[in-house]
């Protein structure tokens, strides 16, 4: 079996060559009872003649059947020989990360919680590099969430990790727990969180300090989920396992009973989920693990073991069916155009029929061959994971409008179509297609999913874009408003994002002082300056005549009621009817908003998550 899955995708098919001495037993039936039949026709020599087969044509259409279903069988089981080594990549497997934020996981510093946050964005880059691996992650304390479900966009991972380093995270409690850390029913929904369609197996990794303050070995309900799939946890240990530590709640630690609260890595239930479920713990302690190349480690050590020795190399073998379904379909059509009836010569015009049907009926068979042809060679439209993969190698060699081309094969089925937008407006610019960049930069803008990083590095793409398009006032209005909306987004581009807002407000400054001025308006680069829409073409004001304005209501038609005792006008304020609203600076704006963001994010982050008493009646952390 080891032989046949050498040259074989599928051997089991190959079960099927078993129909071919049925087919040829149904053959042989027929030829001895055609002969029967035959015999009993006697002495009608005319009826003889019409109905008579050239058994010399009929046995090589037997043939032809016959090595035509061998090779359908042979094809079906998937031949393959010869190494493919444009396919010499990593397969993609499932990662279900399963991240511990109990109020234990915020002791030490840094905290535990950093320390689990800075090595799964190690994994994510790492991911990134290799491609192919899908992610999921579950957070848990007193009760687990599913953060997101399984994807490649390693950028929204990151994203998570940020909201969970600024404390915006759904809240993980209940108001009467247990105990405030439930690992067992984060592993849980990390099962339930897996891909049943995918062939591969999928992983968990467990990121915890393993302390539980219940002691009831809830864990172990998770051990029992994940063996039951038959998937593998691997576990990480974060904090010292020699030394307690106490838990941060602002400015007080956290006490229950009027005694404060102690913890620290707690080595044994994580060795034993790892150990049951027939995973490896990683003892990263006080460190900063470069988690991405260990799990990417343990990811191909699961690969040689499930498919192969330890040792052995994973080759890709070029598949070959076409080699054989190809003849057999050629077969077949051989097969269906051979006439073994009698020749027209020999044939009675009576009995063997006008020649044009015989004709019709060969053209309807070479027709209908044609079409088996072309359905056999039509496939199923390729993965869009994989032809993004690539339309990304494409890029990288410079090969601009063969990544445009896969790009667009992929946009129909693609999760992420915000992202292929963003790569097709990058390969556009390249090639100097500024007016098609800023169409799918402005596309992948539209994604309100699309995490900071890529809308920063969009609006950055499409203020060059703009500025190389064009040089009017518009299309340069549009730059400014597009720089300004990378300012607002974190990452490392805000200096040069800035260096380049100089130059667009000074390129539409020179463009606005070339308008006429009756197309001017007062400069602002905010938007495109538009001819006043109470003038004419012309330019003229538009009269508006008394007789067709708004008539005045008279007091008397007004219902008068009582006077307020407690308002007068001496208490109103009257704002001058003129009123000079200076502009504030750029910097001063910016500041005062990201005051404002700062303050919306810490009431969110007090809604979702109060940070209550500091001395705790459960056992909640």
């Amino acid at each position: 079996m080891k032989m046949l899955s050498t040259y074989f995708a599928h051997p089991a098919l190959l079960a099927a060559l078993a129909a071919i001495p049925v087919a040829m037993a149904l053959l042989l039936y027929a030829y001895w009872r055609k002969l029967e039949l035959i015999e009993q026709l006697g002495s009608a020599s005319h009826l003889r003649k019409s109905i008579l087969v050239d058994w010399t044509l009929r046995r090589w259409r037997a043939l032809c059947v016959l090595v035509a279903l061998t090779l359908v069988a042979i094809a079906g089981a998937g031949p393959q020989w010869g190494i493919d080594k444009s396919a010499q990549f990593r397969k993609g497997r499932d990662v279900i990360l399963v991240l511990d934020l109990s109020r234990s996981m915020s002791a030490e510093q840094p905290s535990r919680r950093e320390l689990a946050v800075r090595s799964l964005r190690r994994l994510a880059d790492t991911f990134e590099e290799q491609g192919g691996n899908r992610v999921a992650l579950v957070l848990f304390a007193a009760v687990p969430h599913l953060a997101f479900p399984l994807t490649q966009d390693y950028d929204h991972l990151r994203h998570v990790l940020s909201r969970i380093e600024a404390g915006d995270i759904p809240r993980l409690t209940v108001d009467d727990p247990v105990s405030g850390t439930r690992t067992g029913a984060g592993i849980k929904l990390a099962v339930d969180a897996c891909d049943p369609r995918r062939t591969n197996r999928p992983m968990i990794v467990l990121l915890s300090d393993g302390d539980d303050p219940a002691g009831d070995d809830e864990w172990r309900l998770g051990i029992a989920a994940a063996k039951e799939k038959k998937i593998r946890v691997h576990t990480v240990g974060l904090g010292d396992p020699n030394k307690d530590e106490k838990i941060p709640h602002g400015r007080e630690f956290l006490s229950f009973e009027e005694k404060a609260v102690l913890t620290r890595l707690r080595e044994e239930p994580l060795r034993e989920i790892a150990r049951a479920t027939d995973g490896v713990y990683i003892p990263a302690r006080t460190d900063v693990l470069p988690l991405g190349t260990l799990i990417q480690h343990l990811l191909d050590v699961d690969e040689m073991r499930d498919e192969a020795a330890i040792g052995e190399e994973l080759p890709t073998y070029h598949l070959r069916f076409a080699w054989f379904l190809l003849p057999a379909v050629m077969l077949l059509m051989v097969a269906m155009g051979l006439n073994e009836g009698p020749s027209s010569k020999e044939a009675e015009t009576p009995i063997a029929g006008p020649r044009s049907s015989v004709v019709r009926s060969r053209a309807a068979v070479v027709a209908l061959a044609f079409v088996a042809v072309v359905c056999v060679s039509a496939t199923g439209p390729p993965d869009p994971e994989e032809l993004v993969r690539q339309g990304n190698e494409a890029y990288a060699k410079k090969d601009y409008a063969g990544a445009i081309k896969l790009y667009e094969q992929s946009e129909a089925e693609s999760p992420d179509p915000g992202l292929i937008s963003f790569n097709k407006a990058a390969a556009h610019y390249r090639l100097g297609q500024h007016k098609d960049a800023i169409d799918c930069y402005r596309r992948s803008l539209e994604d309100d999913a699309a995490p900071p990083e890529r809308r920063a590095r969009a609006n950055f793409d499409l203020g060059n874009a703009l500025v190389q398009f064009g040089d009017d006032v518009n299309t340069l209005a549009d730059a400014v408003a597009a720089y300004r909306a990378c300012l607002k987004q974190p990452g490392n581009l805000r200096a040069d994002a800035r260096h380049n807002l100089d130059l667009a407000q000074q390129l539409w400054y020179k463009a606005w002082q070339k308008l006429p001025e009756a197309l001017k308006q007062p400069r602002n680069a905010d938007k495109p300056n538009y001819p006043d829409p109470e003038k004419k073409d012309d330019g003229e004001f538009v009269e508006v005549k008394k007789e067709k304005g708004m008539k005045p209501q008279e007091s008397a038609d007004v219902p008068k009621g009582k006077k307020s005792k407690t308002l007068s006008s001496e208490t109103l304020q009257h704002l001058p009817d003129k009123d000079k609203v200076s502009p504030a600076a750029l910097d001063v704006t910016l500041a005062a908003l990201e005051r404002e963001a700062r303050r919306i994010a810490a009431a969110r982050r007090e809604q979702r998550s109060p940070s209550g008493p500091a001395n705790l009646s459960k056992k909640d952390w």
